[in-house]
């Protein structure tokens, strides 16, 4: 029996996700703004200064990097923030919710689209500290008037905003993300799509993935794909029930 080519796909993507914070960054930003590029810059380099020890921590296994997220970005890494940054251009999304901000990275990357496009942000972080960075560095980058940055959860925040929301990004506790994307899919037009980031790396995460990415399947108005860029991420589009097919119970909402 010949080696399994999924086992030899997850060293190769940790390898990239490695590759990715220590290369240098190609930001192609539409209309460059010294301030965005600035405020990137200097957590880009942040972020590559704390993945040694992150990656130590996460091979110790347990709650060692649990007890210890407050103090890293737990970024989503250059290539998936300017995915983010097109897809809200792409989309003219007006409505974007962030559920996991943390200190501001991809919501910097989303909110400088959602300036072009003239709609808002919405960045659920519900970490005290991490907040006080994240609204500290959206100031910095000038993009602090199309950000509401919120402490309540997806199921407490999402009843509360009007009209219909473009897209999601889930990037947070993973055990979380069924329970979150379940709160966004019924505000989500058509057409509209939730991203969630981590589904490739790191592998420890592989069971509650795995979970998430059933649960997502059995919503017959759901259509995703994995795409291997950063840690990996799932990109689900919803789009009108496909006529004569059912939900099976517990498959979403």
């Amino acid at each position: 029996m010949g080696p399994d080519p999924l086992v030899g796909r997850e060293r190769s993507m940790a390898s990239m996700g490695s590759m990715e914070r220590e290369r240098p960054v190609e930001r192609i930003l539409p209309e460059p703004d010294a301030r965005v590029a600035a405020v990137l810059s200097g957590l880009e380099e942040r972020s590559r200064k704390e993945q040694a020890e992150l990656e130590a921590l996460r091979a110790k296994g347990g709650t060692a990097l649990r007890e210890r997220a407050g103090s890293f970005m737990l970024d989503v890494g250059p290539d998936v923030g300017q995915l983010l940054n097109t897809l809200v251009r792409a989309m003219a999304a007006h409505t974007v919710v962030e559920v996991g901000g943390s200190v501001g990275y991809s919501t910097i990357w989303l909110a400088e689209a959602v300036r072009a496009t003239g709609g808002r942000l919405y960045s659920i972080e519900v970490d005290p500290g991490k907040q006080d960075e994240q609204r500290d560095n959206v100031r910095e980058a000038g993009l602090a008037g199309v950000v509401e940055l919120t402490a309540l959860e997806a199921p407490a925040l999402l009843p509360t905003l009007a009209g219909p929301v473009d897209l999601v990004l889930l990037d947070h506790w993973k055990e979380l993300y069924v329970r979150d994307f379940d709160a966004c899919w019924p505000t989500l037009r058509p057409g509209g799509a939730v991203v969630a980031d981590n589904i490739l790396i790191p592998k420890k995460n592989a069971e509650v993935i795995a979970a998430y990415r059933r649960h997502v399947g059995g919503v017959p108005d759901a259509q995703s794909q994995v795409l291997a860029i950063g840690d990996g991420i799932e990109f689900t589009v919803k789009r009108e029930a496909r006529p004569g097919v059912r939900r099976a119970s517990g498959s979403g909402p």
